[in-house]
Protein backbone atom coordinates (compact mmCIF):
# COMPACT_ATOMS: atom_id res chain seq x y z
CA UNK A 1 0.00 0.00 0.00
CA UNK A 2 2.54 2.36 0.91
CA UNK A 3 3.39 2.70 -3.27
CA UNK A 4 2.56 5.23 -4.71
CA UNK A 5 1.57 5.17 -9.02
CA UNK A 6 4.13 7.00 -11.03
CA UNK A 7 3.22 10.92 -11.69
CA UNK A 8 1.34 10.90 -15.10
CA UNK A 9 2.91 13.14 -18.18
CA UNK A 10 1.45 16.64 -17.82
CA UNK A 11 0.58 16.29 -21.57
CA UNK A 12 -1.78 13.54 -20.98
CA UNK A 13 -3.82 15.07 -18.20
CA UNK A 14 -3.98 18.25 -20.15
CA UNK A 15 -7.28 19.00 -22.07
CA UNK A 16 -7.79 18.48 -25.43
CA UNK A 17 -9.57 21.58 -25.46
CA UNK A 18 -9.25 25.24 -24.98
CA UNK A 19 -12.12 27.93 -24.24
CA UNK A 20 -12.49 30.76 -26.36
CA UNK A 21 -10.62 32.67 -23.28
CA UNK A 22 -7.67 30.51 -22.98
CA UNK A 23 -7.01 30.49 -26.34
CA UNK A 24 -7.32 33.87 -27.14
CA UNK A 25 -4.66 34.61 -24.07
CA UNK A 26 -2.61 31.75 -25.75
CA UNK A 27 -2.47 33.82 -28.94
CA UNK A 28 -1.58 37.51 -27.25
CA UNK A 29 -5.21 38.33 -28.44
CA UNK A 30 -8.67 39.54 -27.23
CA UNK A 31 -11.33 36.98 -26.93
CA UNK A 32 -13.60 39.56 -28.50
CA UNK A 33 -11.21 39.75 -31.65
CA UNK A 34 -10.90 35.85 -32.08
CA UNK A 35 -14.43 35.31 -31.85
CA UNK A 36 -14.95 37.93 -34.49
CA UNK A 37 -12.20 36.40 -36.54
CA UNK A 38 -14.45 32.76 -35.85
CA UNK A 39 -17.42 34.27 -36.93
CA UNK A 40 -15.71 35.59 -40.18
CA UNK A 41 -14.29 32.04 -40.65
CA UNK A 42 -10.62 34.06 -40.72
CA UNK A 43 -9.68 32.64 -36.80
CA UNK A 44 -6.17 32.12 -36.77
CA UNK A 45 -7.17 28.32 -35.17
CA UNK A 46 -10.00 26.26 -36.59
CA UNK A 47 -13.16 26.55 -33.88
CA UNK A 48 -14.93 23.59 -32.84
CA UNK A 49 -18.31 25.44 -32.53
CA UNK A 50 -20.34 23.37 -29.77
CA UNK A 51 -23.74 26.02 -29.19
CA UNK A 52 -24.64 28.83 -31.09
CA UNK A 53 -22.04 31.01 -28.74
CA UNK A 54 -19.83 28.38 -27.61
CA UNK A 55 -16.16 27.37 -29.16
CA UNK A 56 -13.74 25.62 -28.26
CA UNK A 57 -10.15 25.08 -29.64
CA UNK A 58 -8.22 22.10 -30.23
CA UNK A 59 -5.33 22.44 -28.09
CA UNK A 60 -2.50 21.06 -30.18
CA UNK A 61 -4.02 23.43 -33.10
CA UNK A 62 -3.34 26.28 -30.14
CA UNK A 63 -0.04 25.12 -28.83
CA UNK A 64 1.61 24.98 -32.19
CA UNK A 65 0.56 28.29 -33.14
CA UNK A 66 1.65 29.94 -29.69
CA UNK A 67 4.70 28.66 -30.14
CA UNK A 68 4.50 26.12 -27.23
CA UNK A 69 4.88 22.57 -29.49
CA UNK A 70 6.49 22.00 -32.65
Amino acid sequence: MGESAAPLDARESAPLFYSEEETAALLGIHRTTLRTLALDGRAPVEPIRLTQHKRVYRRVDVERLAGLRQ
